[in-house]
């Protein structure tokens, strides 16, 4: 069975329509907000992905009042206590550390048999700078009227260069200060979907060494310091997390952004824990990613 490719959203309009009603809540308390994750994978860059929590980026200092703008709009309550989904994996981080400790969650409380099915359950709140993205920056994002109706005209969209950009600064430079198992698996699926279904040309790397044209072409729109870890993913040549962060930050000391490349190093637990179940029982003992 090949691959389906879309030239618009898989999901109907009505479902869009219905997944962004707490978006527009937001964006109707004159707050800038961007979708993001599988539902701007979906309606935007037309990725046949499933849709799970709906998760919305706002500048950092509207967290709070989006949050207010959605539950005072529509049946939807606050919990303190993060999704599991979220928590990282045990046997990387004992602690379970989430991936989004500065997030607002949501839920929603219609009663099962009245919800509409396309109503999403949970919502992620989102500080933008905890994905590197600007949203006032309106060259980052797009709108979807049309075909979505005037009603979200307020809403924006990641555009697939940012997207890819926010992705591996994201993956690159933790704002955890730490590699987060779960989040970094669930980011780079993002990046094999943009790349399986908005990329069709094949084969990605030529005869002659060369990246495809579009491949070298969305290689090219990305930020210097991101682009040896998309051409490596791309080429089939990735090495490793570790490499690809020095990678990355050598790439922002040559163009003068010495702040960033000089950060503390993140805290790789994932590359204890293998080092940890690699080695011989005795050595085993005592072993935790904690000390990371």
């Amino acid at each position: 069975m090949g691959i389906h490719y879309y030239d618009s959203s898989p999901f109907p309009a009505l479902t869009m329509e219905t997944r962004l009603k707490p978006a527009r809540a937001v964006a109707s308390a004159g707050i800038p907000c961007l979708v993001w994750a599988e539902d701007a994978l979906s309606f935007a860059l037309f990725v046949p992905t499933e849709l799970f929590a709906l998760q919305l980026l706002v500048p950092d200092e509207d967290v709070e009042e989006a949050a207010r703008a959605i539950t005072s709009d529509l049946p939807y309550k606050r919990l303190a206590a993060p999704h599991p989904d979220w928590l990282d994996h045990k046997y990387i981080d004992p602690d379970q550390s989430s991936c989004f400790p500065r997030a607002v969650r949501l839920e929603l409380t219609t009663p099962q048999l009245l919800r509409s099915e396309d109503d999403p359950v949970d919502i992620y709140l989102h500080p933008s700078s905890y994905f590197s993205f600007e949203v006032r920056d309106p060259s980052h994002s797009l709108s979807l009227v049309p075909p979505l109706s005037p009603a979200n005209s307020a809403l924006r969209f990641p555009t697939r260069t940012a997207f890819l950009d926010a992705v591996i600064a994201t993956v690159l430079d933790p704002p955890l200060g730490f590699r987060h198992g779960k989040l970094g698996l669930r980011l780079g699926s993002y990046v094999s979907y943009i790349n399986t279904y908005t990329l069709r040309a094949r084969p990605r790397v030529l005869p002659n060494g060369d990246l495809e044209p579009e491949h070298a072409s969305v290689l090219a729109s990305l930020r210097p310091e991101n682009r040896h870890w998309y051409e490596a993913k791309v080429r089939g040549k990735y090495d490793s997390w570790v490499e690809e962060v020095r990678a990355r930050r050598a790439v922002l000391e040559r163009i003068g952004r010495q702040t960033e490349a000089r950060k503390p190093f993140p805290r790789n637990r994932y590359d204890i824990w293998r080092r940890c179940v690699s080695a011989p029982l005795l050595v085993r003992i005592g072993c935790s990613p904690r000390v990371a």
